[in-house]
This record gives structure tokens, sequence and C-alpha cells, in this order.
């Protein structure tokens, strides 16, 4: 039998630093994808909530200036439930805001994280001509 000398290749040692770095590099990746879809859901229930306050919003700026919708003060507007979510919804009314004869409407969607139970608010706000 001839002897083999100066073989070249890899070390059963070599081979097993090698696995053990490219396993915490895919677990760092693991990690950063489940971080990834935390921010995707959080992104959603923040999307879903800008659109059913902005929805209610124009059919609110639809209405008659005299209607009693548009009265000065805080609204409670009911609550709405989107998979599962119950965002509770609210306006408040300001007269002469910015100026005499103008309107602030500012709307508010806040809703109760189910994991966490923080709860979450967002604000939208536009102006009215309510005459002078």
């Amino acid at each position: 039998m001839k002897s083999v000398s100066n073989q070249k290749g890899f070390t059963l040692l070599e081979l097993l630093i090698a696995l053990a770095i490219l396993s915490v590099g895919l677990l760092g990746l693991a990690g950063l994808h489940i971080a990834a879809i935390k921010g995707n859901v959080s992104g959603f229930k923040f999307s879903a909530a800008s659109a059913v306050a902005q929805q209610r919003l124009e059919e609110i700026k639809a209405l008659d200036t005299a209607s009693s919708a548009l009265s000065s003060g805080v609204h409670n507007d009911g609550n709405i439930i989107l998979q599962g979510i119950t965002y509770n919804r609210s306006y408040a009314v300001s007269d002469n805001s910015p100026v005499k004869g103008t309107s602030t409407l500012t709307f508010t969607v806040t809703w109760v994280e189910p994991i966490s139970g923080v709860t979450r608010t967002s604000r939208i706000f536009t102006r009215i001509l309510k005459g002078a």
C-alpha cells in the first residue's frame, strides 16, 4: 500500500468550527425575521387605525356645518372591530381654531394590543370652514 502524503482538505475540527459560526449567523437572522414580522403587524394596526379615522373623518366633513355632530366639544364615535382588534373612535371639534370661522377636527383612534395589553393611539386632524 502506498502512503499518501501532503493530503489537502478540511479536518473535522475545522468543519465543526465553520458549522458553529454558520449557526450563530443563522440564529441572528432568525431573530431579525421575528422582529420584521412584529413590525409588520404593528404597522398594519396603525394603518388600519388611520384608515378607520380617515374614512369617518371624510363622512363628518361632508355633513352640514349646522349638524350637531360638528358642535364644539368631544364626541364619542363608537367602536369598530377589524381582525379581532377593537378600535375605539372619538373626535373633538374646536371652533374658531386656528382662526375665526374655521373649526379643527381631531380624530382619535385607540386600541389595546392583544398580547402586551399596551394602549396605542393614532390621531389625525383636519380643518373645516364653518362660516364667519
